[in-house]
């Protein structure tokens, strides 16, 4: 039997809607994201895809939940917010995507 401490602060979603290409991939999202955060990434979700007359043609929108931990402290929102740019960053030089 293995067990491990329960983590001492609880974890912080973001969500993210991104418009990208119709040739990238859930798949490339995650691998961006998970490169980006290493050590205080636990999750990456996709919720909703949409395509429709209302977008680019040739575009998508992926909407991407994002959950970070830190087992030890509390997160600060200086913390969340550095993680979360450099994210945003890595996804639109890495697979084009640009915010909704």
């Amino acid at each position: 039997v293995t067990f491990a401490d329960l983590p001492k602060s609880q974890p912080v979603k973001r969500d993210l809607a991104l418009l990208i290409g119709k040739e990238v991939s859930f798949d490339d999202i995650k691998r961006v994201v998970t490169q980006s955060e290493k050590r205080l990434l636990k999750d990456v979700m996709l919720f909703d895809v949409y395509e429709g007359k209302s977008l680019e043609a040739g575009k998508k929108s992926y909407a991407i939940s994002i959950t970070l931990q830190d087992d030890q402290n509390t997160l600060q929102d200086k913390q969340i917010d550095a993680v979360m740019n450099k994210i945003i960053t890595n996804l639109e030089k890495q697979v084009g995507a640009k915010l909704r």
